[in-house]
C-alpha cells in the first residue's frame, strides 16, 4: 500500500519541489494526493483524503503550520515540518520527537525523513506529541521544556530542567535526572543538539552537565 502524502506550503515552487522529490525517489511508495497553499485548505484536504504523512510549512501568511494542530481532536497522521528558519521552533519540534526538514531541502535529508516515518509506523507512542509540541512552544523562553527520549521500551518524556547530566555510551546515551537514569538510542551528538538552548555545558567529550546542578 502506498504512503498517502499531502504537501502544505504557501509557495508553489516549494510544493512542486517536494512533489518532484516524492516522484523521483519514491514513485512506487508515495502517492501525493493533494498540495495546499494554506492551513485552511489543508484542514479540508486532510479530512477528505486521510493522508499518512503531511509535509507542513511552518511559516505561512495567514496561519503558521503549528495552527493546523488545533483543528483536530486526534491526529492520526505523521507531520514532517518544513521551514527555512533555524529558530526556536526547530528545538520545540525536535524535543517533541517530531520530524522536520530545513529549507532548502536536500535529497539525503528527505530520504532520511521518509525512512524515519517507515520506522515510526511500527512504533506505538503512548502520549500526544502534538500537545507536547504546543507546550514546548509556549514555554520557549523559560526552562520548562519537556523532551522525548526513545528508550528500549518505548519513549520517555523528561522535564528538561530535571536532567542533571548526560553521558555518552558508544552510539547511545545515558540521561541522568534528579531521581532516575535513562538509556536512550539517541547519540550523544543528538542529545547535545536537543539541549543546546538549555543550561547545559560540555565539560568533557563524553559529558554534558546542567549548570544548575
Amino acid at each position: 500500500m502506498k504512503i498517502r502524502v499531502i504537501i502544505v506550503d504557501d509557495e508553489m515552487h516549494a510544493r512542486n519541489f517536494l512533489a518532484k522529490f516524492c516522484e523521483r525517489y519514491y514513485s512506487g511508495l508515495i502517492e501525493v494526493v493533494d498540495a495546499c497553499n494554506s492551513v485552511e485548505t489543508a484542514v479540508r484536504s486532510i479530512k477528505k483524503y486521510q493522508p499518512d504523512v503531511v509535509f507542513l510549512d511552518v511559516q505561512m501568511p495567514d496561519e503558521n503550520g503549528f495552527e493546523l494542530i488545533k483543528y483536530f481532536d486526534k491526529i492520526n497522521f505523521e507531520i514532517i515540518f518544513t521551514t527555512a528558519y533555524k529558530e526556536y521552533a526547530i528545538q520545540a519540534i525536535r524535543n517533541s520527537a517530531l520530524d522536520y526538514l530545513v529549507k532548502p531541502i536536500n535529497a539525503d535529508d528527505f530520504k532520511i525523513a521518509i525512512s524515519r516515518f517507515e520506522t515510526k509506523k511500527e512504533t506505538k507512542i503512548s502520549f500526544d506529541r502534538f500537545k507536547l509540541l504546543t507546550e514546548n512552544i509556549n514555554n520557549q523562553f523559560v526552562d520548562k521544556q519537556r523532551i522525548v527520549f526513545p528508550t528500549k521500551i518505548g519513549f520517555e518524556v523528561i522535564q528538561g530542567n530535571s536532567i542533571v547530566y548526560c553521558k555518552s555510551d558508544g552510539s547511545y546515551s545515558n540521561v541522568c535526572t534528579i531521581d532516575n537514569e535513562y538509556f536512550t538510542s539517541k547519540s550523544f551528538k543528538e542529545v547535545e543538539e536537543m539541549l543546546a538552548d538549555s543550561s547545559f555545558i560540555r565539560v568533557h567529550r563524553s559529558y554534558l552537565v546542567n549548570k544548575n546542578f
